[in-house]
């Protein structure tokens, strides 16, 4: 009874606080939205931790997303989103600026490379259909290397179906006594192009010298829905290149989908292939719950001549609120 005393309590406080913030600030807004997963998973993997051998572990999560918008008396937008995932255990936030000039955002969002680019359809309760190397999206910026929130500044402005992107993230030029590597700034520029049900994203990213660019397009076909996407780079003076799809179609009163993705990528040695695909299904229970299932399964052959396997599967409920 004291537990549900307090958070009767603390919800009337933080409504009249709410009520008397938004009468001093009518031009403010607080939302707040969350997802919770309830599930099982599974993997099997020679090459990636965690690895179950493919016993059943319980899963779940909860991610707690905060929207903070506001106008000036000029008509320039202005807010924040924070979002805690394990609540607080992983936080990431962002603050924007937004007028007729573009949008300005400054914290832990995604750089141009990624905001144009079209990601593949992937699924499951802890993405057991998402096997694809995330290194040709980001380059390692200064929150990748010291744990902290990383910090990219992005400019986005977007005419008729047209939208441009440039960002900025930073480095860090360590004095001699410091045991850190030094950090090179990382540059990116992306555009994504919207053509009826047509979707085009291209993009290129750099750090020193590493590089990546990559174009997407994803096919709007009424019942079904189609993304393939192609990534160039090179990292640390060997190249790489991917080549990612996936469809989705609406079947059984959910969605079906499945992707694949093959890449090579160059080292000392030799050549490293990966083979992955994956399959998931998605049912909408109602009032926020979706039911959804997914397996994937990856190959890569090694250039030292190993094949290593990683397989997953899992099963659960996520819930928006």
């Amino acid at each position: 009874m004291k537990n549900v005393l307090f958070a009767s309590t603390a919800l009337v406080a933080f409504g009249f606080a709410g009520a008397a913030f938004a009468e001093a600030h009518s031009s403010t807004s607080i939302t707040l939205s969350g997802m919770g997963e309830i599930g099982i998973t599974s993997t099997d993997s020679d090459s990636t931790a965690p690895n179950t051998d493919g016993e059943l572990q319980l899963h779940n999560d909860v991610d707690l997303r905060w929207a903070l918008v506001g106008m000036t008396d000029g008509g320039i937008s202005f807010g924040a989103n924070i979002d805690w995932d394990e609540a607080p255990d992983e936080e990431k936030a962002s603050v924007f600026i937004s007028g007729s000039f573009g949008t300005i955002t400054v914290g832990d969002t995604d750089n141009a490379y990624e905001q144009a680019m079209i990601d593949i359809a992937t699924g499951g309760i802890v993405d057991e259909a998402a096997f694809y190397e995330s290194e040709y999206d980001e380059l390692a910026g200064t929150g990748d290397v010291s744990g902290a929130a990383a910090q990219i500044g992005r400019y986005d402005i977007a005419f008729g179906g047209t939208t441009l992107s440039l960002s900025y993230e930073n480095g860090t030029d360590y004095d001699t006594t410091s045991t850190l590597t030094d950090v090179e700034d990382v540059y990116a520029i992306g555009a994504s192009f919207a053509f009826g049900t047509v979707d085009l994203g291209i993009g290129y990213i750099t750090q020193d010298d590493d590089e990546s660019a990559g174009i997407s397009a994803g096919f709007d076909l009424g019942q079904a829905g189609l993304v393939i996407a192609y990534q160039d780079g090179e990292f640390g003076g060997f190249d790489g290149q991917n080549i990612q799809g996936s469809v989705t179609v609406d079947f059984g009163g959910g969605t079906l989908g499945a992707n694949y993705v093959v890449s090579e990528q160059d080292d000392a040695v030799g050549t490293n292939d990966q083979t992955a695909y994956g399959l998931f299904y998605n049912y909408s229970l109602g009032g926020g719950a979706t039911f959804t299932a997914a397996a994937g399964y990856e190959e890569l052959d090694t250039s030292a001549g190993v094949t290593e396997e990683d397989t997953r599967f899992g099963a659960g409920i996520s819930m928006a609120f």
